[in-house]
């Protein structure tokens, strides 16, 4: 697994490469400015199976740099299902450079499905609802003053046993995502 995530970030900074080269132009994180963005992240556990965890977000910079959003997450990792919809916070630093540092946090709720758990379990997880806090940095490239690709680490953690790693469940979850992100 962290082989797939290293040959990815490897190929996605060999794909921004040429672009960095490019005229820099400041991006545009001033207030009033709307952002979309898509990230996430897809395994190739089995020759037949895929697990994803992706999320869209929709912000509004309050302030120069500071933004406030919504994001909602959609996962299917070896069988729990999971939607969460969680309220936002990011704030970017070095905004007068193609390569803006950013770090986040977020508050929502989750909606969680072992129907489909796919390993054995002697006691059955519930179905059900569970807090969620995540924090987050990484780095955006702009590769024109409206449209960036940021790679991030991301922690996050619930007050239910929601997240699979290894066969097990626990109750956070570190992971790496990459991401479009649109600016209007």
């Amino acid at each position: 697994m962290k082989k797939i995530f290293m040959t990815a970030a490897l190929l996605s900074s060999l794909a921004v490469f040429p672009l960095y080269a490019q005229d820099e132009v400041a991006p545009l994180l001033s207030q009033g400015t709307k952002e979309l963005a898509l990230s996430g992240t897809i395994e190739f556990p089995e020759f037949e199976e895929v697990d994803f965890d992706i999320d869209a977000s929709y912000g509004y910079f309050v302030r120069d740099g500071w933004e406030l959003g919504v994001r909602a997450l959609g996962a299917d990792i070896g069988g729990v299902e999971r939607f969460s919809f969680s309220g936002f916070t990011e704030y970017n630093f070095n905004r007068d450079s193609n390569i803006v540092p950013y770090l986040g946090a977020s508050v929502g709720l989750a909606d969680v499905n072992f129907e489909n758990l796919e390993f054995d379990s002697t006691l059955r997880p519930n179905d059900g609802d569970s807090t969620v806090i995540g924090f987050q940095g990484g780095i955006k490239w702009f590769v024109r003053s409206y449209m960036a690709i940021s790679m991030s680490i991301s922690f996050n953690t619930s007050t239910e046993d929601i997240y699979l790693t290894d066969d097990n469940l626990k109750d956070n979850l570190t992971r790496f995502r990459i991401g479009l992100r649109y600016y209007f």
